[in-house]
């Protein structure tokens, strides 16, 4: 970085050129003339500073950071739009078919019937970008009046809306790119490829599950939950089609057999014996809940790395210890074993939370 320069230490290096002989001091002739021209200098040298910040991938964020990544091929990955499962009944509560493009509103974001599934099943795109529409689940109320239309109840998440990709997460990207290069088929290759989808959060490759030139690709929805089998169909789809497999026809080189799996799940029960202080236990249980949630969810983001997932109790009762009038947790119980939990390919989903209070 450029040497730091101060107004206080330019006005020094000026005035040192300046005659001893002449009055230097603050508010003098000579000192008032030098001080607009340090104080510019001073900018200059902080517009610098900045400048090389932003220069660099590692310090550089924004359209800085894309710019930079960008001429290496890396792209940020845009914010992309939920298509749901919607079912739509009449007023016998029987299937009803209704008309494609046609608009329903749950909550703040609406959703546009894209394509018939079965009578009273549509496929419907949420009409804002990001993982917001992947949410909400519950009836819809219609943009435009249907005397036919009993009930329109959104359902499953087909393919998940994501948010724009982070600074973070590009800034990962780059470096993933610079230090393993993605070329004809490699493992960089397929995992760059299946990344770039919508969608997909994450990805673990197995090489020859069914013999030379077959692959196995396990992935992760971009909410870091088991992705839905219409979504794993659709990732198939893209990736090796499956009436023309190995041919070629989708981001797999010819002559690689590509099989997508949804990453399966391991649930898990958690049974805590808490000793309290000062409050009861339907003042924490929503603390509890939320905090166990939030772990399970970071282990989750985490699978993508290719290591074993381990739900560990220490972790866990550090967390709740933070908790205001938890005191001491006496036991911790995963799947009614009171150990760790050890996950090679699944991911920790939890399921139950029973919570005893006891006394010390």
């Amino acid at each position: 970085m450029f040497e730091h320069k101060t107004f206080e230490n330019i006005m020094l290096e000026l005035l040192d050129r300046v005659p001893d002989d002449v009055d230097k001091r603050e508010g003098s002739i000579i000192y008032d003339a030098l001080a607009p021209t340090a104080m510019k200098v001073a900018e200059v040298y902080s517009d610098m500073d900045v400048l090389l910040l932003r220069t660099f991938a590692a310090s550089a964020d924004g359209d800085d950071l894309e710019k930079r990544v960008n001429e290496h091929g890396v792209e940020r990955k845009p914010a992309g739009k939920a298509i749901r499962r919607a079912l739509f009944t009449d007023g016998d509560g029987q299937p009803l078919d209704i008309a494609i493009g046609s608009q329903y509103r749950l909550d703040s974001i609406v959703y546009k019937v894209l394509e018939r599934i079965d009578i009273g099943e549509f496929n419907a795109e949420a009409q804002s970008f990001g993982a917001g529409g992947n949410k909400d689940y519950g009836e819809m109320l219609p943009i435009e009046p249907n005397d036919k239309l009993g009930k329109a109840v959104l359902a499953d998440v087909i393919v998940p809306g994501e948010d724009e990709e982070s600074d973070e997460s590009l800034y990962q990207k780059y470096t993933e790119h610079i230090r393993e290069k993605a070329f004809g088929g490699n493992r960089a290759d397929y995992k760059k490829k299946l990344m770039d989808l919508q969608g997909v959060g994450g990805v673990r490759l197995r090489r020859a599950p069914n013999g030379g030139g077959t692959v196995k690709a396990v992935i992760i929805d971009s909410d870091f939950n088991a992705p839905t089998p219409e979504f794993v169909q659709y990732v198939q789809e893209l990736t090796d089609p499956i009436e023309f497999k190995g041919e070629g026809y989708g981001t797999a080189p010819i002559g690689h057999t590509v099989i997508v799996e949804g990453v399966e799940v391991a649930y898990v029960e958690v049974e805590l014996e808490l000793i309290l202080n000062g409050v009861t236990l339907g003042q924490v249980e929503e603390q509890i809940n939320q905090t166990l949630s939030d772990y399970f969810a970071e282990l989750r983001a985490n699978w993508f790395k290719d290591l074993d997932i381990i739900v560990r109790i220490t972790r866990i009762e550090s967390r709740l210890l933070e908790i205001d009038g938890i005191e001491d947790i006496a036991s911790t119980i995963l799947n009614n074993i009171a150990s760790n939990i050890t996950l090679n390919e699944e991911i920790p989903v939890l399921t139950n939370v029973t919570i005893k209070e006891v006394s010390t």
